[in-house]
This record gives structure tokens, sequence and C-alpha cells, in this order.
């Protein structure tokens, strides 16, 4: 697996738990925007010591092939976050399917670097990963990301009464997802 990939103004980069101290700033920067859309944190999710067995367990689970996760960065300020991008529940034969999750700085919404990078990694999924649907399940409440994933081409597919637990209280979301229309997403 190659650690890092570019796109026009983008970097995206794998990272390990020496990169602890940027993504507990980036989270701590964005913290009111996340936090409505997401489960409950622990009480130490804004300490060091978290983000570094997060990455921690985050690089595990990539070595095992159960997740895929790159931090997104602009070309012309190499050093901070602005954004990540999640490919989770990872299954292979016969499905090759997975869900992705992504979450942007609020400083850097609105200026097209969510749908470059998704796009570059959709790309990398089907093509390296030989993925052949990629799962999105998002509030429907939640308009900017539901106009990102219908501009990403994800058809929707139902709805998902009472799907996750989020800030304590179980929340319906919406279905979507894009199948790899190529011959070789069979995971040879």
């Amino acid at each position: 697996m190659s650690k890092s990939y570019e796109t026009d103004r983008l970097w995206l980069r794998a990272l390990g738990k020496d990169a602890a101290l940027s993504v507990l700033t980036f989270y701590e920067e964005n913290k009111e925007l996340f936090e409505p859309w997401e489960p409950k944190r622990s009480q130490n999710f804004y300490t060091l010591s978290y983000h570094k067995a997060f990455l921690t367990a985050d690089y595990n689970q990539i070595t095992e092939g159960k997740l895929l996760r790159y931090w997104v960065y602009l070309k012309d300020q190499p050093d901070d976050i602005i954004g990540t991008v999640c490919f989770q529940n990872i299954m292979k034969e016969p499905y090759h399917s997975c869900s992705l999750g992504y979450k942007f700085s609020q400083k850097h919404l609105h200026q097209g670097y969510a749908t470059e990078s998704i796009q570059k990694c959709i790309e990398i999924v089907f093509e390296e990963h030989r993925m052949h649907r990629i799962d999105a399940y998002i509030m429907p409440n939640n308009t900017d990301s539901l106009r990102l994933i219908e501009r990403l081409s994800f058809h929707y597919e139902g709805f998902s009464q009472s799907f996750a637990r989020i800030n304590g209280i179980w929340t319906d979301h919406k279905h979507y997802a894009l199948v790899n229309s190529s011959e070789d997403s069979m995971g040879k």
C-alpha cells in the first residue's frame, strides 16, 4: 500500500502515531462542526495519548486490510490537516465492499477539496484494492454531505431506520452506494 497520493491541489497521506499532535489539532479546531454528526466522544478523546493510540490502531487495521484512511493536506500548506477520508468495514469475497466516511475542516469547506480528495480515494479503492461497492450512510439533515455524495455519483438506495448511535441517540440515515463498473473489480 502506498502511503501517499496527490491530486492537483492536495496530498493524501496515511499517518502513524508520530502525527498525533496534528490529528488532535484538527479535531480540536473542528470540534463544534464534527460532534453533531459523530458518536459521543470518550473523556480522553481530546488528548495526545488518545490520538497516538488511535493512529496506532488505524495503522494496524490498514496493514490487516480492514481499513484505509488518508489525511488530506493542501500542497501549499503541507503541515496542516484539512480533512480525512476513510474506508472501513472492508469485506472481501464475496462482497468486495466497504463504507465511506469523511470529514473536512470548517475553514476549508465549499472549496472542492472534499470532492477532489474523495474522487482520488474512490479511484484508489476501486483500482488498487479492487473493491466492487462503496456504501455511504448520511443523516437526513446533513444537507452538505448529501449534496457531496450525490455529486460523487453515489445512488440513493434507501432509508436505514435507527442506523447509528450519534451523540447517544439512535439516528436514521440515508443509504447511498457507488458500484465499480470495471470488469476488474472482482478482488483478484
